[in-house]
């Protein structure tokens, strides 16, 4: 399927979109690292900004979509298909100066990313507690 130029826009207008701080991490073996128990110390990197249309899902529909077992705060983004391998190797997500990470309990990660049509990506995203 082809991108629509309206809805690429669209999404990137300030009007409509929400900055989006995506954070790697990097895995080092720290001062107490252990090689029978594997601790590593995760560092993390500077963020990469992205702009998405953002909705808070109201806790009835998160219920609804068993995405409830989290006590508060869901959220769905919508934004380009070309940011499918950021939400799935990333530790933290920031928007509105809140913590969030990619829902991945229960089936994995496929339900918490989903492709949608003219090359969108909806990724639902819960608080990290």
């Amino acid at each position: 399927m082809r991108k629509i130029p309206f809805l690429t826009q669209l999404l990137k207008s300030e009007e409509f979109s929400t900055k989006i701080y995506i954070y790697f991490s990097s895995k080092v073996a720290g001062d107490f690292y252990d090689n029978y128990e594997k601790n590593y110390t995760f560092t993390s990197q500077n963020p990469k900004v992205i702009k998405g249309y953002v909705r808070e899902v109201s806790p009835e529909s998160a219920y609804y979509k068993q995405y409830g077992l989290h006590k508060s705060g869901v959220l769905e983004v919508l934004c380009d298909d070309k940011y499918r391998e950021w939400f799935r190797n990333c530790n933290r997500i920031v928007v509105n100066d809140i913590d969030y990470q990619v829902f991945k309990d229960g089936t994995g990660a496929k339900i918490g990313i989903m492709g949608r049509p003219y090359k969108t990506l909806r990724v639902t995203l819960t608080r990290k507690e």
